[in-house]
């Protein structure tokens, strides 16, 4: 309901709390699996909404970005060690290109590569970060999308990632289907009223309203990746 009416937020508040109770590699299948509905059903229910040009321009560094982090993740094994600092260099990115002042001088360059290059990090994270929605949110507020254009484009490049990331998982995670697989059946059912439920409320927020609820969920999350996520396991493993 919550990615229903800003587009984003729910699937890092479902991660953090799957993280809870699921260990790393369990958690990012099943998240994955999840979103993958809740992204499908927001497309289908703004499908008219989408940026279609830059879904394509996204699209064409997602699908390199997809393979290399397939790469990355059949090389480190498991990136358990090391995620703490890819939070930290996660939460950082969100806060800082939130806050960043727009360049009007550069805007017609950026336009070629933003997009592109947003898709080959993308893909790369998504296997083991799990939650991109915070990673790829920045990019489209700097280009002024609003509403239904927004939640529109970004679930449908959310939902092209989590396709991409099945032939990795199906190779390389192990997810135990017998003890999580009705857990994950449920959320995936769960998640399309939601979906639902925030699309005739997003009807009662304007534009304002929702520019002002996207930068503060952005905020949110980048504080949380930043020092929940990267920042306390580092200095719990200090004192530890």
């Amino acid at each position: 309901m919550i990615s229903g009416i800003i587009g984003m937020g729910g699937g890092i508040l479902m991660l953090a709390t799957m993280f809870c109770f699921l260990p790393h590699a369990e958690a990012i299948p099943s998240h994955a699996a999840v979103q993958l509905v809740s992204n499908t059903t927001r497309v289908a229910g703004f499908i008219g909404h989408v940026d279609w040009r830059a879904y394509r321009r996204f699209v064409c560094g997602a699908i390199p970005g997809s393979a290399l982090g397939a790469v990355l993740l059949w090389g480190l094994g498991d990136p358990g060690e090391s995620e703490p600092y890819l939070k930290l260099i996660v939460g950082a990115y969100i806060l800082i290109i939130t806050f960043l002042p727009k360049s009007k001088g550069s805007g017609r360059l950026a336009k070629w590569f933003d997009f592109p290059l947003m898709g080959v990090v993308a893909g790369t994270a998504g296997l083991t970060i799990g939650a991109i929605g915070p990673l790829i949110a920045p990019l489209f507020a700097r280009r002024d999308f609003v509403k239904e254009r927004l939640i529109a484009t970004k679930a449908l490049c959310q939902t092209t990632i989590h396709v991409l990331k099945i032939p990795a998982f199906l190779l390389f995670r192990s997810l135990d289907i017998e003890r999580l697989g009705m857990l994950t059946l449920i959320m995936m059912v769960m998640v399309i009223p939601g979906t639902l439920a925030g699309k005739a409320v997003l009807k009662r927020v304007s534009e304002t309203q929702f520019g002002r609820l996207y930068l503060i969920t952005l905020t949110v999350a980048g504080l949380k990746v930043l020092l929940v996520d990267g920042v306390w396991p580092l200095l719990s493993s200090e004192i530890e």
